[in-house]
């Protein structure tokens, strides 16, 4: 396990991990084979597969009664004996807290108040994020970004269709504001999201992250992944959520800034 750990440095690899479980938890990695489009087949627009995977999840009206959700479960990196533990806290418009914790990684505990994006731990105590790699978690941690994709990204366009996991998706170049494109793979016939491709920015540079997503489960109406696979730097990761709660009263403080943080910011 410590030889496998060592390749990266401490602040990589921490870097890595919360990359890997913000986008395991808040909201996709399979082989991909080329399926063959007739020309009687055209293509549906982007606009039509994004709005179905609204209506597929549980339909915009259902979706905006929800103001918070709380995710809890584990990550497990099977190749470096890990298991972390995972808790994330979101709420609308854009407000995150996330705490993942192991023996081997310490505490490392993230969040945005929808303005400011930090990360502090044990090790590397508390930093501001700037930038690219500030603008991608105010990106990330939209509340349920992609059912108001037209407000977080400028264009999306469809690009054909790619076996995931042995089923035909439609496939989506999603672009953010000032940010690297997103490609989307959504199920044709459930219209579910089932896998995620991304660049995720941090002080290093850019990250290369695939998420598959799959496992939904019904929670108050509204259709949620519970199980991820991602792949990214290192050792692949699997994240699974055992429990979901949504509405729930959280803390007053809860999206607070903590105090060393205010202290970076003064």
């Amino acid at each position: 396990m410590t030889t496998i750990l060592n390749r990266f440095s401490n602040t990589h690899r921490r870097r890595v991990i919360f990359v890997a479980a913000t986008v395991a938890l808040g909201l996709t990695v399979l082989t991909s084979a080329i399926v063959a489009q007739t020309p009687q087949t055209p293509l549906p627009k982007a606009e039509q597969i994004l709005d179905r995977y609204v209506e597929a999840i549980g339909g915009l009206a259902a979706l905006e009664k929800i103001n918070n959700r709380v995710s809890k479960g584990t990550m497990d990196i099977a190749a470096a004996g890990i298991q972390l533990s995972v808790a994330v806290f979101q709420a609308r418009p854009g407000m995150a807290y996330s705490v993942i914790e192991s023996a081997a990684t310490g505490k490392i505990e993230t969040g945005t108040d929808g303005t400011v994006a930090w990360q502090m731990s044990a090790t590397s105590g508390p930093q501001l994020m700037e930038g690219k790699e500030k603008a991608f978690q105010l990106h990330m941690n939209v509340f349920d970004r992609l059912v108001y994709w037209r407000k977080v990204f400028k264009q999306v366009e469809t690009a054909g269709v790619e076996e995931v996991a042995g089923k035909p998706c439609y496939k989506v170049i999603a672009t953010p504001p000032d940010l690297a494109t997103q490609t989307l793979y959504f199920d044709k016939e459930s219209c579910l999201l089932v896998k995620l491709a991304l660049t995720a920015e941090s002080p290093m540079g850019t990250i290369p992250l695939e998420t598959a997503l799959s496992d939904y489960k019904s929670v108050d109406g509204i259709l949620l992944a519970h199980r991820t696979v991602i792949k990214s730097i290192g050792p692949e990761r699997v994240a699974t959520i055992e429990r979901y709660e949504q509405n729930v009263s959280l803390p007053a403080d809860r999206f607070v800034l903590p105090a060393e943080i205010r202290a970076l910011i003064k």
